[in-house]
């Protein structure tokens, strides 16, 4: 577009929105056509409006009804935010995170961090579980002391963790090179054909 035309379809475009967006009525003229009351002779009345439509009990329902669900939605989003730090704090404070993201980073492999992951919360996991399982089932059934009872838990627990978290870590491993192979299988399939 060469540069004169561009600036006469610029100007054109000025001049036409300060011809729309211009005074059309002729301002010097009054208007006439205003309606004058008769303000003594009228018989004027106190009771201009009648305010007893102003409150619709419908309408009010349903309002606290919204207030209500927004509340609500804010407490769980607040409850969910709460819970989420809490874990976070958990997983750090315990080790596991920062435990997981050393072993990644030293040896250079995501798969090695989130083994570590996998192992190390599954396994402190199964040690306040069972040693909480069995705590509450000694204050029950009264088989054994509590010291006996809680260390017993807290062993098997800690053994039933390692081997959960072991075979979580191997069962996500194998699934997750099954659908990179089914995935890798339908490209190929389309390409090759």
């Amino acid at each position: 577009m060469k540069p004169t035309l561009f600036i006469t379809t610029i100007l054109l475009f000025i001049l036409t929105s300060l011809t729309t967006l211009g005074q059309t009525a002729d301002s010097t003229v009054q208007i006439t056509s205003s309606v004058q009351v008769d303000t003594l002779t009228k018989k004027s009345s106190s009771i201009e409006y009648d305010e007893s439509d102003d409150f619709s009990p419908g309408l009010f329902f349903f309002a606290m009804i919204g207030f209500v669900f927004i509340l609500v939605c804010v407490g769980a989003g607040i409850v969910l935010t709460v819970l989420g730090l809490l874990i976070i704090f958990g997983l750090v404070s315990f080790g596991i995170l920062s435990t997981s993201i050393i072993v990644g980073l030293n040896r250079k492999s995501f798969a090695k961090g989130f083994k570590t992951f996998i192992v190390l919360a599954s396994t402190i996991g199964g040690l306040l579980f069972c040693g909480v399982g069995f705590w509450l089932l000694n204050k029950i059934v009264h088989w054994w002391t509590t010291q006996t009872a809680i260390i017993t838990g807290a062993t098997s627990g800690l053994l039933a963790g390692l081997s959960f978290g072991l075979l979580a870590y191997y069962i996500l491993q194998r699934l997750t090179t099954y659908f990179k192979q089914k995935l890798n299988l339908t490209t190929e399939d389309n390409g090759s054909r």
